[in-house]
């Protein structure tokens, strides 16, 4: 079943909000130079006071619900919040573009109008809220991995009238949809990602066929692991433990969602490149819909990979954006994936957001490609 859902968060959540944020007790801070410890303090107490003051949640909920919001009663009983921009033409092609974790279907709103206004086909454009994300219920049995959520969302797109359709997605996303090719092979036409999950192969020497600037690109998985890498260990192991503080004070969630829009992105703590009201927007979101504990509980579903590396014979488009942290060479993914497309860009993780542009015109390109 589906039916249109209505964004709207009740007042007093927002005031009570507003309380919380006010009563947060700080901690102290030592040499932070560069967030070297974590969230900044002076960065964070400047975005509580801006989250109380200037911050408008009403802009941001009639911006997903201008675009068409739905919820889908999947076989396993669980509502899946989605946003539906169709085309104004037949015979469009359905894109289907997956949001991972700290991120939600906002990631979208600048990519949509940018693919259908500008693409040479129709397309119509599918952004499912993955089960315990956002407005989509939580998952009430273990279980609810990658692959499994997969399925839903195949489900869901053969529910919406589909019969072929594009995938597209980073972070988890790419997981999702690379489960998505794999189990339906006669339905999933094409595969486009922003995160590029390949390994270097067992059998052979792994740097045949790497160049050098791809060599340099691999560091940036070590960096990773060497300075950022604690929050998957802790989502991985023990993510109801995290849950309590993070779901309790709206100032802990921040600092441990916006660390990772700092972290991940093509910017420093003095020049995000994204605005304060879409970091807000996020974080209100996992705070209004108190979804940050089943989120993160993704990671211990998934284990490391929440990936098959089972190779794809759909067409397959790679879209590197050079700061990410996972950042594999061409040869790698082709180990994997059947690549007729390949482009490297400035920016970091969360392409949709930073380079909207840039991601959007890859993607366009990308179905020019296919054969429909």
């Amino acid at each position: 079943m589906i039916k249109e859902f209505e964004i709207h968060i009740d007042d007093d959540q927002i005031d009570l909000l507003h309380k919380k944020i006010k009563l947060t007790r700080w901690p102290d801070e030592i040499n932070n130079e560069y967030w070297s410890h974590g969230t900044g303090m002076g960065f964070l107490k400047d975005l509580s006071k801006y989250w109380i003051n200037n911050f408008n949640w009403r802009t941001h909920e009639n911006e997903l619900n201008d675009i068409g919001s739905f919820k889908f009663t999947s076989k396993t009983g669980l509502d899946v919040h989605f946003l539906h921009a169709k085309s104004n033409e037949e015979n469009a092609i359905p894109l289907v573009m997956t949001h991972g974790w700290p991120g939600s279907v906002q990631e979208f709103i600048k990519i949509i109008p940018i693919i259908q206004e500008q693409s040479n086909r129709p397309i119509d454009i599918i952004c499912p809220s993955l089960p315990g994300f956002g407005f989509s219920d939580k998952p009430k049995e273990l279980g609810m991995n990658s692959k499994k959520m997969a399925e839903i969302q195949h489900e869901l797109i053969m529910a919406l009238g589909y019969k072929r359709y594009v995938v597209q997605g980073g972070d988890w996303g790419a997981t999702v949809s690379k489960w998505m090719a794999e189990l339906f092979p006669d339905n999933c036409i094409g595969i486009h990602l922003n995160l590029v999950i390949a390994f270097p192969p067992k059998s052979e020497n792994p740097m045949e066929g790497v160049t050098e600037k791809e060599l340099k690109l691999l560091g940036h998985l070590e960096k990773y692991k060497a300075e950022g890498y604690g929050y998957f260990e802790i989502q991985k192991t023990k993510p109801q433990t995290l849950g309590y503080g993070l779901n309790d004070s709206p100032i802990g969630l921040a600092a441990w969602i916006s660390e990772k829009f700092f972290g991940w992105f093509d910017g420093n703590e003095t020049n995000l490149v994204i605005s304060n009201d879409e970091l807000l927007s996020i974080i209100s979101l996992y705070w209004f819909t108190e979804s940050i504990t089943s989120s993160a509980r993704l990671y211990k579903e998934n284990g490391d990979f929440g990936f098959s590396f089972n190779s794809i014979q759909q067409p397959m488009a790679g879209a590197i954006f050079n700061r990410d942290f996972a950042l594999p060479p061409r040869v790698w993914a082709e180990k994997i994936y059947n690549v007729v497309q390949w482009n490297e860009y400035d920016g970091g993780h969360f392409a949709a957001m930073e380079r909207p542009k840039e991601l959007s015109h890859d993607v366009i390109s990308f179905i020019d490609k296919l054969k429909i």
